[in-house]
């Protein structure tokens, strides 16, 4: 999709994926302390609620925040700060 600015510049558009908006609406609650260090994360099934996506979606979000530090998994428990 194009859309055409006031200035008659072409700015491509591309839609964001849901995952990408999830990814970093989790990164700035995490930035700005929303849990504690080892604090568990709301689950799977909840996050999936809260932003309107699958829990597909979600678990791809926390793999790709544990692959960046962010959080880590304990099979059974939880996803946690880290």
């Amino acid at each position: 999709m194009v859309i055409t600015s006031g200035n008659d510049q072409d700015v491509p558009r591309t839609p964001e994926r849901p995952g990408e908006r999830v990814a970093a609406d989790l990164r700035r609650r995490i930035a700005a302390g929303e849990w504690e260090v080892d604090e568990a994360l709301p689950t799977t099934a909840a996050l999936a609620e809260h932003y309107g996506v699958s829990q597909a979606t979600v678990t791809r979000v926390l793999r790709s925040l544990v692959a960046e530090g962010l959080v880590r998994t304990v099979p059974r428990w939880g996803t946690f700060r880290a």
